[in-house]
């Protein structure tokens, strides 16, 4: 006759650990499932923000300012932060109101980006230039085509102006400017250096 051992554990319920187990088994074959579908899902494509470009008015000057100043800065435009003021704002609204223009978010109403030209004439010369002067556009909405759309209506009224030839200039070090006007099939025609000088 064996010895009859005392177990020391209490009961164990075998039937109920396996259902325990099967349940978590399920639990992150389910979370695992979950991840892939997550993967597989299309990314929904957001409709794009629709962007109208209309004239300046003397109620945006305010909310054009604010815009500039966060985008024309000593850190990554030195120069253009140097020669860009609020007179040099205000001028171009009082001369030539219809080259300042203004994109807009066509939900919010909320100036997005701004374009600035002027038409200049040479006398006992036949030729007018349309000169896209300024131009700026919110951080989060740039690479989206605002830039583009502003300049297309500055080049219209360029023409309707009676300019032939369209001319702008662009800061050195500011690469994305470059290739921006470069896309919108500026060439480059001639090249000129800045100076300055410490006066004590």
């Amino acid at each position: 006759m064996k010895p009859k051992t005392t177990n020391t554990h209490p009961s164990i319920d075998f039937q109920n650990v396996l259902y325990d187990l099967n349940v978590q088994n399920l639990f992150h074959d389910g979370v695992k499932l979950a991840g892939k579908a997550t993967l597989k899902r299309k990314r929904v494509k957001k409709r794009p923000t629709e962007i109208g470009v209309r004239q300046m008015t003397l109620e945006d000057l305010p909310e054009v300012w604010r815009l500039s100043e966060s985008i024309f800065t000593p850190e990554k435009l030195q120069f253009t932060y140097r020669t860009w003021n609020i007179n040099e704002l205000l001028s171009l609204f009082q001369e030539d109101p219809e080259l300042c223009l203004v994109a807009e978010d066509a939900n919010t109403k909320k100036i997005v980006g701004f374009a600035l030209g002027t038409i200049l004439k040479r006398p006992f010369s036949p030729w007018t230039y349309g000169y896209f002067l300024w131009i700026g556009v919110k951080k989060m909405r740039q690479r989206q085509g605002v830039g583009k759309k502003l300049y297309k209506e500055l080049e219209k009224r360029f023409r309707e102006k009676g300019a032939r030839i369209a001319i702008v200039d662009v800061e050195g070090t500011n690469i994305a400017g470059v290739r921006f006007v470069e896309r919108l099939g500026f060439r480059r025609s001639q090249t000129y250096i800045w100076y300055s000088k410490l006066l004590d």
